[in-house]
């Protein structure tokens, strides 16, 4: 990634800024799909008006929550990935503090009667498959939490966050839906609410459960992990692709093309770095998964194509995920297209979504921006995708 003086400046700068932000914010703040937090009883109407209201907040540019007082809040997932950024950055008194705070947090946010460690979402989330209540567990946060706690142990060797990560795995063995598939194949469900077979889900745990036995040699976890792993690249589509969910009493897949193939693409890196099973079937779905990613759903200018076959608009979640699945790809393949992929993204971020005060826009649009700034899903997404810039680049920031 050859940025040039100049461009590692204001890459510094953003980094620094969005740091100061998120700090003066105590990492609070608004969230796409929150809106059932507001006063206003939208369950009490039925089912559907509790997920129409949430794509009205979601998709309306005029952010209405201060209006249907809807509170800031933190969410666990945000902590978890600021958590994992500040432990990118080269090691400091300051970063570890405030990793520290991190990990404090998080533990406080737990979820509460669960067995083992896991983490929902604050905040009641619907659709028309199921309504998951404010904290409910999921292997999706809790996985993402996992990614941090892991880079916080790596760099700072706080015993604490290993035995945080073994709790996690007793939460999947214990509390989630594990299924043998008609095929022979294995998937752990996203939620503690029914079985299910979302793809990036099934591999988030697997990827805990590897990334634990990287530390612990369980057995079982790496067991558990490869038998997720091979069942998902079975899916994966002769253009490299992965559709998003599988029915399990049909089989039908949901189609749906998103960020959800760079979460697929880090996960398979990351167990098959883990569990070392770097096998032709996984560095086959690598390669073509990735070239699928960066030819498909990013321009070469480094411009994000929201959910395929649209176009836009240009989400900031997107655009972040590309910047982290291009530099990983690249710091474990050496793969220079992924190099240029990174640095066009970066600057393309940088360009059209940072509103150069410390936040990231949440989407832009072909004819107007939205500007509001979401905690999870814009500035903490970001923070970590440029923590990982700054952490490939071996550049130093100091916040």
């Amino acid at each position: 990634m050859d940025f040039s003086s100049k461009e590692l400046i204001y890459l510094k700068r953003a980094f620094l800024d969005t740091e100061r932000y998120v700090r003066r914010q105590q990492y609070k703040g608004y969230d796409p799909y929150d809106v059932l937090l507001s006063r206003f009883p939208f369950r009490k109407l039925g089912k559907w008006p509790p997920i129409l209201a949430i794509q009205l907040f979601k998709r309306n540019p005029v952010n209405l929550r201060p209006l249907f007082r809807v509170p800031k809040q933190w969410n666990p997932k945000a902590l978890g990935l600021f958590l994992h950024g500040y432990s990118l950055l080269p090691k400091s008194d300051e970063n570890r503090e405030r990793c520290e705070w991190l990990f404090k947090k998080l533990m406080e946010l737990k979820t509460p009667d669960v067995t083992g460690l896991a983490w929902g979402y604050p905040f009641p989330w619907a659709s028309p498959e199921k309504y998951l209540p404010a904290w409910s567990p999921t292997s999706v946060v809790s996985g993402f939490i996992a990614q941090g706690l892991d880079a916080y142990y790596r760099t700072y060797g706080d015993k604490r966050a290993l035995r945080a990560m073994e709790d996690i795995c007793g939460f999947l063995s214990e509390a989630l839906f594990h299924t043998e598939l008609k095929d022979g194949g294995y998937a752990i469900s996203y939620s503690t609410v029914q079985p299910d077979f979302c793809y990036n889900a099934s591999l988030l745990a697997a990827e805990t459960y590897a990334r634990t036995y990287a530390h612990t040699s369980q057995e079982a976890y790496r067991s558990i992990a490869i038998k997720a792993l091979d069942t998902v690249l079975t899916r994966q589509k002769s253009d490299g692709s992965w559709n998003y969910s599988e029915n399990l009493e049909t089989g039908k897949q949901r189609v749906q093309i998103d960020f959800h193939q760079g979460f697929m693409l880090d996960s398979i890196l990351c167990i098959a770095d883990c569990c070392d099973c770097h096998t032709d079937a996984v560095e086959s779905a690598i390669s073509e998964g990735f070239e699928f990613y960066r030819v498909k759903q990013f321009t070469q200018n480094g411009r994000a194509l929201w959910r395929l076959p649209g176009n836009y608009p240009v989400d900031v979640h997107q655009q972040a995920q590309g910047i982290i699945s291009a530099v990983r790809e690249y710091r474990y393949n050496a793969n220079r297209r992924a190099a240029v992929m990174a640095k066009a993204a970066t600057l393309y971020a940088l360009e059209n979504l940072y509103s150069g005060r410390g936040f990231w826009y949440y989407r832009k649009h072909k004819y107007f921006t939205d500007h509001t700034s979401y905690m999870r899903w814009g500035n903490a997404w970001m923070f970590l995708a440029m923590a990982e810039v700054i952490k490939k680049h071996k550049t130093t920031v100091h916040p």
